[in-house]
């Protein structure tokens, strides 16, 4: 029998607890979370207000507004206990900073305060593509997506902070920018919304590392940054289906990947690879992507929470970042790519985890495996669950010392061509975020150094998102799906197998053609 922590009892009590202050209908309208300084003026379009506390309380308002200068809630309604037993009626003072998040079925608010916003968790009525509507597991989704110019035309390289699903996710992440080709000081990165989501932004930088001669530079999970020179390609690689070796030899648009097991998600394949030993110190170069395999197991569990998704979404606030770890214990189970290296007595040695979030952008990071054999063959063995990873480029590099890299800030943004100074104060201020939603896109620019091709660049994006919920998921509501979810990760998963593999011929189609509409920044 698993014991859960108070904190994770909370946090699964408030998803299973049935919503016995339903007076929200969600029927036509569209619910929504934001930060309490956004909640907007009561109307037709907002009949009532949801106030969670850090508590576990609850108060349904019929009347509020929000005093600013005081940072307080003023409001008339009813409050609840964390169990949503009722308490008591009547007028209301509430400290902001007391509050989790709000929730309302708002079609349209405005934000009087200029906080900035919390996010959003939408319920979309009549809004979704067709392909979407087709399959809505499918769905395109992935936080901000960046593009630079290689030379020929603007391509995607990056996706931000993918991990980050709440506030109290909020992460930064470093990404090699490897197809950027400047041709000038002033260098431009575009980023767009692209899914059914609000980006919560706080920053968006370069970072410029001196690439040696005859090399290049790789960043490491920790950030760290290091030169590197003679960069192999690998003499064989092995996996289940054979030899797979034209697959990871090099950087371009041939991925390694495999179908979803049929009776458990979790299940887990072996990619075996050998390398020449050179001199050293060397690291493992690894280059890969999630498959919709995680997209899917997301989705459907804000499916499985329906209208319950916002008791869900406020616990994770209150409880904190351990608390947020565990409720993502499904994607934990389905793990990242274990990487392994072969010692003189024939064991294993595990030297690290490639667990880079998203399925947009193929990310690169590198491994230093430590001691290793100067001479002879090197051997790497990368554990994964089957069908969750695209592999698309292993490489053995020999490692220098990790480099400082040079931090770049931007020094303007441009919407539709328009110079967007609001924009660039809210990124130049890590107090403040910019907040995106579905088609917003903007051209971040920045100067280089003056020496600027003799450098490799990496993006540092900081921040977080929400999911916008669709119509068509709060069909699946399941109370005891979720329980599983957080109680048996693995059970959960066996039990979704079936479901993924019917929709796997056709889901990673149908995520392409949902993204959602283009807009030039």
């Amino acid at each position: 029998m698993l014991c859960l922590g108070a904190d994770s009892r909370l946090l699964l009590r408030s998803t299973l607890v049935a919503a016995s202050v339903a007076a929200c209908t969600f029927v036509t309208q569209k619910p929504a979370l934001l930060s309490p300084e956004q909640a907007p003026a009561p109307g037709p379009d907002a009949p009532s207000l949801k106030v969670h506390m850090r508590s576990g309380a609850l108060y349904l308002l019929a009347n509020w507004q929000v005093i600013d200068s005081s940072r307080l809630l003023l409001g008339t309604g009813a409050r609840y206990d964390a169990l949503r037993a009722r308490q008591d009626s009547g007028p209301y003072t509430i400290a902001v900073d007391s509050i989790a998040l709000v929730e309302t079925n708002a079609v349209e608010y405005r934000s009087p305060f200029g906080f900035g916003m919390l996010g959003t968790l939408t319920v979309v009525y009549g809004v979704a593509s067709i392909a979407c509507l087709a399959d809505p597991k499918s769905c395109f989704g992935s936080c901000p997506t960046f593009y630079v110019d290689n030379g020929s035309g603007e391509v995607l390289q990056a996706e931000g902070f993918s991990s980050s699903i709440a506030r109290v996710l909020e992460a930064s992440d470093v990404d090699p920018l490897y197809g950027a080709r400047p041709t000038q000081q002033r260098f431009t990165v575009a980023m767009r919304n692209e899914a059914l989501e609000t980006h919560v932004v706080r920053s968006v930088r370069l970072q410029a590392v001196r690439r040696p001669a005859a090399g290049q530079v790789f960043a490491s999970r920790e950030g760290r940054h290091y030169p590197a020179t003679l960069v192999t390609a690998p003499t064989a690689c092995r996996a289940a289906e054979g030899d797979c070796l034209s697959a990871v030899s090099s950087l371009d648009t041939v991925e390694r990947r495999s179908l979803a097991d049929s009776t458990d998600l979790a299940a887990r394949e072996t990619v075996e690879l050998e390398f020449p030993a050179g001199p050293g110190p060397h690291g493992l170069v690894l280059g890969a992507r999630h498959t919709l395999v995680s997209t899917f197991v997301f989705y459907q569990t804000l499916a499985h929470m329906g209208r319950q998704a916002g008791e869900w979404l406020a616990a994770l606030e209150r409880g904190g970042p351990e608390l947020a770890s565990q409720s993502m214990r499904m994607m934990h189970a389905l793990g990242g790519i274990e990487i392994a290296i072969a010692e003189r007595d024939g064991s294993w040695r595990v030297i690290g985890t490639y667990d880079e979030a998203g399925p947009i952008a193929t990310d690169v990071q590198v491994f230093p495996l430590g001691a290793a054999a100067t001479g002879g063959t090197i051997h790497i063995r990368l554990r994964m669950a089957r069908g969750s990873w695209r592999l698309g480029y292993t490489a053995l590099a020999r490692l220098g010392d990790p480099a400082m890299p040079l931090t770049l800030e931007p020094v303007a943004v441009e919407r539709r061509g328009i110079s967007d100074t609001a924009a660039l104060a809210a990124l130049a201020d890590t107090g403040r975020y910019l907040t995106t939603y579905p088609g917003d896109a903007y051209a971040i620019v920045f100067d280089l150094p003056q020496d600027y091709g003799a450098y490799d660049l990496f993006l540092e994006s900081r921040g977080y998102y929400y999911e916008w919920m669709r119509a068509e998921w709060l069909q699946e509501e399941n109370a005891a799906m979720v329980a599983l979810a957080m109680i048996d990760p693995a059970a959960a998963l066996r039990r979704l197998a079936p479901s993924f593999k019917r929709s796997e011929p056709t889901i990673e189609a149908l995520f392409w053609q949902s993204r959602f509409g283009r807009v030039s920044p």
